[in-house]
Parts: C-alpha cells; structure tokens; sequence
C-alpha cells in the first residue's frame, strides 16, 4: 500500500473488529463516520472460506455491506 490514508479494516472472527483512523472520518453522533473530502479507492476482501477480491474503483458510487450475527 502506498503512502496516505490507513484502510478501515473490518474482522470477524470470535468478534467482530471495525479499525480506522479517528482523524480523518468525523462521528455525526448516530452511528455514522465520514469525510467528504475523501472517496473509496480499492476494495479488498479476503479469508477462510470466501473468494479473495481486489478491485480498483472507477467511480464514487459505491456500497459495501457486511451482515453479521450471533454464530
């Protein structure tokens, strides 16, 4: 990865893990973080059991939804 802004990671396993950097995305108080003066660049998905994903993105509409649940 080249130098700029960290990734937001998000891990599953025995819990569920969201990591990213509290600077650069603002708490709007319900739930939600943004930036507006940032855009997604890449999506990457990889683990156990699921086909690994990369794919440089070509616009600014984009959606990633992840549902998860008691095991």
């Amino acid at each position: 990865m080249s130098a700029g802004d960290p990734p937001i990671i998000i891990q599953g396993g025995g819990s569920v893990h969201i990591q990213f950097d509290h600077s650069a995305l603002v708490d709007d108080g319900n739930g939600k973080h943004s930036n507006q003066d940032k855009v997604i660049k890449s999506v990457e998905i990889s683990g156990a059991g699921i086909q690994n994903y990369f794919q440089s993105a070509a616009g600014n509409d984009i959606t990633i939804k992840i549902t998860y649940g008691d095991p």
